[in-house]
């Protein structure tokens, strides 16, 4: 980097850091900011929570006002064999959340990822037949949500079940039962009738702003309302970068799904700073092979290691403060809005769809300090 841009981005980001004083002493966190416009979570694990990471547990506590497991609800944690259940982590999750009155997520009932194959196969390897398939879902799901009952508040009962042109991906479940409708009339079926009334029902994807996915979306929404099942919301996972998805398609997606008739969540925000992801959501596992990580795509794919540069910096605060100024103006339909993950070190996106990658999507630095985007996303609602 020259000096001269160098400079210039300092003092950009000195600009925008003494126009956020005022909002420093007006709100002290994200939650009181934003306390009249919606929610404000975060994405935590067992590590964020235990006795060992106190400055995890302040950060949590001081910021959000709800939370959402990464793995501790879903279900290779939770039933990892046909004889095995394992509650501990799930429930130390829950606990922390009642103890500090948190509002709490149940993440995820039904998904085609992170399923024991147990779900689907018979001990020698045959699929299930229909009707057994159906009584393990079943199954399934009264167990879960009695052991929570009102504990948490809702869960997200399905989880990435539509395809990027609107239709049932052919996986876990579907592939397994044949039919992506009949699956999310029958978990959506089994979680109302199992859940507390109280808790809500929610279905959560990513990439809902591309419009062939949202119009799959919708016509799901639509389907199980004219069955009469029950749907209180639909998350939006903003797995975003620095440069996508365009601010129309994010608008879009949020007025069509508000006019279901449901609530909008924004379930799983981060922003992707790195080359290459900061373009577009990378899906699958192809960047993990070998010859991606090789010492010339390392520098390239991976530049900032030693630490974000100011002009960087500056983007990431400018993209948050993009995005928040939408979810702000739209605080009418939006009920909640969740980062995944509480500081830079926490997030996925050091590992996917590259791995061994140091990135900045989140407000908060490894240090526990913050990014200039956290004074930003402070500012919004005084503004």
């Amino acid at each position: 980097m020259n000096l001269k841009s160098f400079s210039c981005a300092a003092l950009g980001l000195l600009v925008l850091s003494l126009g956020s004083a005022d909002a420093q002493k007006k709100a002290a966190s994200l939650k009181d900011a934003y306390k009249d416009a919606f929610k404000i979570g975060a994405a935590i694990s067992s590590f964020d929570i235990s006795s060992r990471n106190p400055k995890s547990i302040e950060l949590i506590t001081s910021q959000f006002n709800a939370i959402s497991p990464g793995n501790e609800l879903k279900p290779e944690s939770l039933h990892p064999k046909a004889d095995v259940w394992a509650w501990d982590r799930a429930d130390a999750y829950v606990e922390f959340g009642q103890k500090n009155h948190l509002w709490t997520l149940g993440h995820t009932l039904c998904w085609h990822n992170q399923t024991p194959d147990h779900f689907f196969f018979k001990e020698n390897g045959e699929y299930k037949s229909h009707d057994e398939l159906v009584e393990t879902l079943r199954s399934y799901i009264e167990t879960v949500c009695t052991h929570f009952g009102n504990k948490v508040n809702a869960w997200d009962v399905v989880n990435e079940i539509i395809g990027e042109y609107g239709e049932y991906r052919e996986k876990g479940w579907v592939k397994a039962l044949g039919n992506g409708e009949e699956v999310v009339k029958l978990a959506f079926k089994y979680a109302d009738m199992y859940c507390p009334k109280e808790v809500e029902l929610y279905y959560n994807d990513f990439n809902v702003w591309r419009p062939a996915h949202l119009e799959g979306i919708i016509k799901m929404v639509k389907m199980l309302k004219a069955e009469g099942l029950r749907i209180d919301g639909v998350g939006i996972q903003a797995h975003w970068g620095l440069n996508y998805p365009k601010t129309e398609y994010i608008e879009d997606a949020i007025n069509k799904l508000a006019a279901l008739g449901v609530k909008v969540l924004i379930t799983e925000i981060d922003v992707d700073v790195l080359p290459l992801t900061k373009e577009g959501q990378i899906i699958g596992h192809a960047m993990e092979e070998a010859q991606f990580q090789l010492e010339e795509f390392k520098e390239f794919f991976d530049p900032y290691r030693d630490g974000l540069p100011a002009e960087v910096e500056q983007q990431l605060a400018e993209r948050y403060a993009e995005l928040f100024r939408i979810f702000y103006s739209h605080r009418d339909v939006i009920d909640r809005v969740t980062f995944w993950g509480t500081h830079d070190g926490t997030s996925w996106k050091n590992g996917y769809p590259i791995p061994r990658r140091t990135n900045y999507p989140l407000l908060w630095n490894r240090d526990y300090t913050p990014h200039q985007a956290y004074y930003n996303v402070l500012a919004i609602p005084g503004k």
